[in-house]
């Protein structure tokens, strides 16, 4: 599956969850939303998938995402800035399996894998080794991999992520 993701960064994030976590006429409810935090810094990431045409706020990223597992055209794959895991893999897994899907699709700014025993690794197509983080988003929020995709966007790395919690999701 592939598709359209829009996630817009608010900082500081608390005077934007009180006024955008309800759906207004023009701007359809987020599909996630996720507060990210590192030292001195925190965001809010509301998402939405597929083309909403949402009203469109100052420093939203629009990308492509899509799901390696059951996406079967490469060339979708290949013009994807997100690419993520379908299915949980084991930890020892999960950092071989991302090199080797940021290695076939260099077009990627990142990859993502939920892992068996909870959590996410994640690799920037910057770095050369996976990070693992995010324990308390479940396996079935593949659209964490966007929150990080516009978090690289602001200029901090995926090391520097301290936490991450679900706010509203799916």
């Amino acid at each position: 599956m592939r598709r359209h993701v829009t996630v817009v960064p608010h900082s500081p994030p608390s005077a934007w969850v009180r006024r955008h976590t309800t759906p207004a006429a023009r701007n359809p409810a987020p599909a996630l939303v996720l507060r990210a935090a590192s030292a001195g810094h925190g965001y809010v990431f509301a998402v939405r998938a597929g083309l909403t045409g949402a009203v469109r706020a100052p420093g939203t990223d629009e990308h492509f995402a899509a799901d390696v597992d059951a996406c079967r055209n490469p060339h979708w794959l290949s013009c994807s800035d997100v690419l993520y895991a379908g299915h949980p893999r084991p930890s020892a897994d999960a950092g071989h399996w991302l090199r080797e899907v940021m290695a076939a699709f260099p077009g990627c700014r990142i990859a993502a894998a939920p892992l068996a025993g909870g959590g996410w690794a994640v690799l920037d197509g910057s770095a050369r080794e996976a990070v693992f983080l995010a324990p308390e988003v479940p396996a079935d929020q593949p659209l964490l991999a966007s929150c990080l995709h516009a978090w690289l966007l602001t200029g901090h790395g995926l090391r520097d992520v301290a936490g991450i919690q679900v706010l509203q999701g799916a």
